[in-house]
């Protein structure tokens, strides 16, 4: 009753222009939209979804609520998540929600969706908002650039691998998973989750020796229309351990078989 009380209060007192109502009978969420913002209601979340309209934040969250992409039997009860390419920390919020009790690392190269992402986790006290970009190596400054692909697909370059000045948005500094795990006295990851938009195939260049046979879950969508190469790269680092894969929906799930049994 205090949600559909705080839909429909937003409603009349905040002047939003629609108003919509998915699966009638059950309601599986409820959506308002303004000019340039989409707040949603998710019955028993803890607080509204904040997205961007005419942005990629809508298909980001079709892919975690409704596509459930990372709606996975975990063999174990994780405390500690890294989520790298964070976006507008729609992934942050449902794991938080799934898993109240984990720490939560939110890794977020771009300023723009770091200010929503902020928004987003405001009463989700167990995740931390980083803004970096992952990397193998700490505080390595790359460019952010904007290559037209929504604020979803901001991608980044060392300096020299820059080829037009005019799509770098920002710089940003890289953290390495290594270097959180240490500043954050983190032994086991339970889940790594990464999305970073072709960046892997820098992250498995070198150095994850001392994290991936600490992971226990790793899930990550690769990008080789940007860099070619990232899945051989990636498959290179993972056939070196005991994992076990899957795919589902956009992403490779990995296992590692020595640390959930």
């Amino acid at each position: 009753m205090f949600e559909l009380f705080k839909i429909f209060y937003t409603y009349k007192y905040q002047g939003l222009k629609e108003f919509i109502k998915l699966q009638l009978g059950h309601i599986k969420y409820m959506k308002f939209k303004d000019d340039t913002t989409i707040t949603i209601f998710i019955p028993h979340y803890k607080q509204t979804i904040y997205l961007r309209r005419y942005t990629s934040d809508q298909s980001t969250f079709r892919q975690i609520f409704d596509a459930k992409e990372y709606e996975i039997d975990y063999p174990f009860i994780p405390r500690v998540i890294i989520d790298a390419g964070a976006n507008v920390g729609l992934a942050a919020v449902y794991y938080s929600q799934r898993y109240p009790k984990a720490n939560i690392y939110s890794i977020e190269p771009e300023l723009s969706n770091i200010s929503v992402l902020q928004k987003n986790i405001k009463s989700y006290n167990n995740v931390i908002c980083l803004q970096n970009a992952l990397h193998h190596t700490e505080n390595k400054t790359l460019e952010i650039l904007d290559e037209g692909l929504g604020k979803s697909g901001f991608i980044t370059k060392s300096a020299s691998e820059v080829k037009e000045a005019k799509s770098i948005v920002a710089s940003v500094k890289t953290i390495s998973v290594q270097s959180l795990m240490k500043k954050e006295h983190i032994e086991i990851i339970d889940i790594l989750k990464i999305d970073i938009e072709g960046a892997e195939i820098s992250l498995f260049e070198k150095n994850y020796e001392s994290w991936l046979p600490k992971t226990r879950c790793l899930i990550i969508e690769l990008h080789d229309r940007f860099y070619p190469g990232c899945q051989d790269r990636v498959f290179s680092a993972m056939n070196k351990y005991k994992f076990s894969h899957f795919k589902k929906g956009e992403n490779l799930v990995f296992f590692n078989e020595e640390l959930i049994n």
